[in-house]
């Protein structure tokens, strides 16, 4: 077959795509940023978009996204591409009713050491998927990024090989999902406050010792600041300290270490309660990036495979599997489980009940 034939080939493959089939639009969003990704009736993604914001107040953020995904849909798919073809996941990083599309609580706060404050926000019983749908013309479903990047890992990673996993999500605070026995568990899972410590340190829910305490790019960035006093701008630089030589370094080292162990509770609390095959971490590379020099990667890692000494002794056959961050795979699994919600029937439709495109 030669190279001309090869291209009908392909713009064929597109036109009867572009005919047939289904589309779903993923969008993370993140504190002043989104990342937006549009997938095909095959699950790959075929567009991609990024943007940073400079307010989160909802109504901004709304408006921000409708723009992306308009701006997505024209660009890949044709402004006049039919819009009962197309739905949009989105995910953000706090606690969400799905089946209304509600975010219940979105909130951050600016680090009091930071050079930069970015001006602290909260949503409170938003309801994101109406928003949007009144804002786009598009079916829409909500979902937490735990929950999102464990639908990504069903369809693209361990799913393919395993039916009941857990994947934990270590960003500013820590989540969780969960795969048991094929089906996404699209439950709240508050795993981050999870209690791991009898006289741990208060979280930020008011609790004390919850992984959250010790875990998270907040709580590490904290806990190395109170054992070295020294003044941080964040993980990068709570990282930095402990790889380095400075006198300290050893102390914030310890921060690390605590934090693993404070995860290897938690994924043994997942190994008691459903057996599974694998855990995947998804979190920065300076915290899975072991090696030569990486004092704090290393004292973290090495403490979070600890896991098997607190756990029922037939649940420690379980594999750990380490990913740095990536913001177009919680994307992508935002838009996968859009089409499960709006086109495979395996959740309300949104659409019926809220806007008729």
């Amino acid at each position: 077959m030669n190279v001309h034939d090869m291209k009908v080939q392909q713009i064929l493959r597109r036109a009867c795509e572009l005919d047939r089939g289904r589309f779903a639009v993923g969008i993370e969003i993140q504190p002043y940023k989104l990342a937006g990704v549009v997938v095909g009736s095959d699950g790959a993604v075929i567009a991609r978009s990024r943007r940073h914001l400079t307010v989160m107040e909802s109504a901004e953020v709304v408006r921000h996204v409708a723009e992306m995904v308009g701006t997505l849909v024209d660009d890949r798919l044709g402004c006049a591409f039919p819009r009962s073809r197309v739905c949009l996941g989105v995910q953000v990083g706090g606690p969400v009713d799905p089946d209304t599309g509600t975010v219940l609580h979105l909130i951050n706060g600016p680090d009091d050491h930071s050079h930069e404050k970015p001006p602290p926000y909260e949503w409170v019983d938003f309801p994101l998927a109406e928003e949007l749908m009144a804002a786009t013309g598009y079916r829409t479903s909500v979902e937490n990024d735990a929950h999102a990047f464990a639908a990504y890992e069903q369809s693209m990673g361990v799913g393919r090989r395993s039916k009941t996993f857990g994947v934990i999500l270590v960003r500013d605070g820590v989540g969780a999902g969960m795969v048991v026995r094929g089906e996404r568990l699209s439950v709240p899972l508050e795993f981050g406050h999870i209690q791991v410590w009898h006289r741990g340190r208060v979280c930020d829910c008011g609790m004390r010792g919850c992984i959250e305490s010790q875990v998270g790019n907040r709580a590490l960035t904290a806990v190395v600041r109170e054992r070295t006093g020294r003044a941080l701008d964040g993980l990068e630089a709570a990282i930095a300290l402990a790889d380095g030589d400075d006198p300290q370094a050893r102390e914030a080292a310890t921060a690390f270490r605590k934090a693993g162990t404070s995860l290897s509770r938690g994924i043994a609390t997942l190994l008691t309660t459903f057996g599974p095959s694998h855990v995947v971490i998804y979190a920065a590379g300076g915290l899975i990036d072991g090696g030569p020099g990486r004092r704090a990667a290393n004292a973290f890692l090495h403490a979070m495979r600890k896991f098997p000494a607190h756990t029922f002794q037939i649940s420690r056959d379980c594999q750990l599997v380490t990913k740095p961050l990536d913001a177009v795979r919680g994307a992508h699994g935002a838009a996968l489980i859009a089409q499960q919600s709006c086109f495979d029937g395996r959740h309300h439709d949104q659409g019926d009940r809220h806007h008729h495109p």
